[in-house]
């Protein structure tokens, strides 16, 4: 080897442990900026669990329950429903009862269970009639629930 070539060698040798020496150690900028928004987003979670947590869910349910369709099937006339509960409580085994009335006279009941319906939101269901609902006054209510 020669001097020359020894030299380039050393040169290039400073050079590489300059640029080694010149990276700054820590965290970049970008690192603290996903740490940022990562710690936002881990503060709104668990402030909203909180919050519900801590939010009051009694009070009564409230079951509206609302025809959607009829249909003729075979064992007879097939009524469709929606039963919301409009409440902040959920409730379970929530009994839907259907009457067929002729002015004040019940002509035929019907009823289902719905295994749970949970706050603020709807479960769709169907009473099974043996007249024509169409021809009668068509009456849908729950008539009774149990706390889950």
């Amino acid at each position: 080897m020669t001097k020359t070539s020894a030299k380039g060698d050393k040169q290039q040798k400073q050079q590489s442990d300059n640029k080694a020496k010149t990276r700054k150690p820590g965290t970049s900028v970008t690192e603290w900026v996903v740490a940022g928004i990562s710690s936002i987003v881990l503060l709104a979670v668990l402030s909203y669990l909180v919050v519900d947590g801590l939010s009051t869910r009694d009070g009564t349910a409230r079951i509206v329950v609302l025809p959607l369709g009829v249909a003729v099937t075979e064992g007879g006339y097939v009524v469709e429903f929606a039963a919301a509960n409009r409440a902040g409580k959920s409730v379970a085994a929530v009994e839907i009862k259907g009457e067929l009335r002729n002015g004040d006279e019940v002509v035929e009941e019907s009823s289902a269970t719905l295994d749970y319906v949970p706050q603020k939101s709807q479960r769709k269901g169907a009473l099974i009639f043996r007249r024509d609902p169409e021809a009668y006054d068509l009456r849908l209510f729950a008539s009774g629930y149990s706390e889950p």
